[in-house]
């Protein structure tokens, strides 16, 4: 199977590539933030600037930066679309100008999303989902799909390299790739592999598994992953701490509240560092002291170390996706 790769380099957009009336607010913009009304960017202190660039009809999702930081990369989904609906790839500029598509779905339902790069290859990685609603009387774990799709921007070359995988996340390194590993229709935890999808096995060598969790990133430093989990179970009690340590945990709630996690690469530990009123998507600030997100129509910024509020600015938009551009 091929995707309908768009030129190796994509191509640009006629009528949609124009840029804001403001062609500086992404290069004056710490975040871009994606919106249901588009691509925002925002300062330091999370005031809106304004639009980075005017899209096409669409929703767009998981913003990450190329490589060489010059380029946004994000999913823009065209739900709506019923004749075709789906979801691709695009690129912009931080500036706003030279939007492209990259990567277009190649029949109705087929959904492109969270895409992140190996940046050691300058390979893209993307999530694929198909659904196949030619016959509703098949069960529903049959008729969804999930992959981790590489694709090789220069060349146009694109194959599978996991199966049963979402929402992949690269190590800086390049050595390994963290995703949400699917079975049966289901979510079953945070997984690793390899680059090339070998030697795939679970993240975790605790006792901690989550009914839901999204949007894993592993930090600047490749030492740890933040993502956000709800329903975070703990299958057995810890033994009580040690007298004089820093404390002993707590028993993870079941349900409703969202918390943000981190965790070491190597799946040894855990700690909540954020309890959220929804899912998040979280995001890394270049150094790696630091995490963004938007819960409830507030912009935070907390510690990444013990979760302490560093910002907390009441903003427009309910919910986004952040990527912190420097």
């Amino acid at each position: 199977m091929l995707a309908a790769l768009v030129g190796c380099e994509g191509r640009p957009l006629e009528g949609a590539s124009a840029p804001p009336a403001d062609a500086a607010v992404g290069t004056r913009s710490t975040f871009a933030v994606a919106t249901p009304a588009g691509l925002i960017g925002f300062s330091a202190d999370a005031k809106e600037l304004g639009q980075i660039v005017q899209l096409p009809v669409g929703v767009p999702s998981s913003p990450t930066l190329d490589p060489a930081g010059k380029v946004i990369v994000f999913s823009l989904s065209r739900v709506a679309e019923a004749a075709d609906p789906g979801s691709d790839i695009y690129g912009v500029s931080v500036d706003g100008t030279d939007l492209r598509l990259l990567l277009k779905h190649e029949r109705p339902n087929v959904f492109y999303a969270s895409p992140t790069f190996d940046r050691s290859t300058g390979f893209l990685y993307v999530h694929r989902r198909a659904v196949d609603l030619s016959d509703l009387r098949n069960p529903a774990a049959s008729r969804t799909l999930d992959s981790v799709e590489r694709v090789d921007m220069r060349s146009g070359e694109h194959r599978t390299v996991l199966t049963d995988a979402a929402e992949p996340t690269f190590s800086p390194d390049g050595k390994t790739v963290v995703f949400v590993h699917i079975s049966h229709g289901e979510q079953d935890g945070l997984w690793t592999a390899r680059p090339d999808g070998g030697i795939p096995g679970p993240l975790f060598k605790t006792r901690d598994t989550f009914v839901f969790m999204q949007a894993p990133r592993v930090s600047p430093t490749g030492r740890e992953v933040v993502f956000c989990s709800a329903g975070h179970v703990v299958t057995q009690r810890s033994p009580p701490p040690a007298a004089g340590s820093a404390g002993g945990g707590r028993l993870a709630h079941l349900g409703v509240p969202s918390e943000v996690f981190i965790a070491p690469l190597d799946g040894t530990g855990l700690r909540s560092i954020a309890t959220t009123g929804d899912d998040v998507v979280p995001a890394w600030s270049p150094d790696g002291d630091r995490v963004a997100f938007i819960a409830q129509g507030t912009f935070y910024v907390v510690s990444a170390t013990d979760g302490a509020v560093k910002l907390a600015q009441p903003i427009a938009f309910r919910f986004g996706d952040p990527v912190w551009l420097h």
